[in-house]
């Protein structure tokens, strides 16, 4: 985030949600109205957080009143094997440069 802002000029914010416990309504209004969101997460990319979290998307009320929805994507585990070391962040693709390759082809700026 901080190098996206220093070095690229993109205004971009950072949330954490490290759980699948409560959707906080509030927050998720927000992101539904926002250019973009990207989720970040050593879970599986087919049922981790992000999964999760677009679903949370197409539940606000915005998107229920026929809003248009940011851009959505997701960078999470995809390949097999052990998991648990921050070594697998660079082969799963969830690295910071990972994730700011993928911000910026989000906003066409690639």
């Amino acid at each position: 985030v901080e190098t996206l802002r220093a070095q690229e000029g993109i205004d971009i914010g950072l949330i954490n949600k490290p759980t699948l416990n409560v959707m906080d309504e509030t927050m998720m209004e927000t992101l539904a109205q926002s250019p973009l969101v990207l989720v970040s997460e050593c879970l599986g990319h087919k049922t981790g957080l992000g999964s999760k979290f677009g679903s949370w998307l197409m539940e606000t009320k915005h998107a229920q009143s026929g809003g248009l929805l940011c851009k959505f994507g997701r960078i999470a585990t995809h390949k097999e094997g052990v998991g648990g070391l921050w070594e697998q962040a660079y082969g799963q693709g969830y690295d910071s440069a990972s994730v700011q390759q993928k911000v910026k082809q989000m906003l066409g700026k690639d």
